[in-house]
């Protein structure tokens, strides 16, 4: 473990191994979704403190914060969509050409 992270090798396309691919611990993941929780924004001041509690860089906090919004609003929009579709679906149809 190098800072915290777990080391992983990868591979490039032509199959030469590049540098160590780095994954978050559970604890250091737990301890992210734990504050996405609380607020998917990130202030400097909480991103630099919990860079520190985790033993991450700033930047590598930042980065997860804004993956995890983005995994977020996917979500968030396909449990939308779904349920515009079910309603779609559960509409007479003498409605829908109104």
């Amino acid at each position: 473990m190098l800072d915290g992270l777990d080391e992983e090798d990868s591979i490039e396309e032509g199959g030469q191994a590049t540098e160590k691919k780095r994954r978050l611990s559970m604890h250091q993941v737990k301890a992210l979704e734990k504050n996405f929780d609380v607020g998917n924004k990130l202030e400097p001041e909480r991103k630099v403190k919990l860079a520190e509690e985790l033993g991450l860089q700033p930047r590598q906090v930042a980065i997860w914060f804004q993956n995890r919004r983005a995994r977020w609003k996917t979500k968030v929009l396909e449990k939308d969509y779904a349920m515009l579709k079910a309603n779609r679906e559960n509409e007479p149809l003498w409605k829908s050409f109104s």
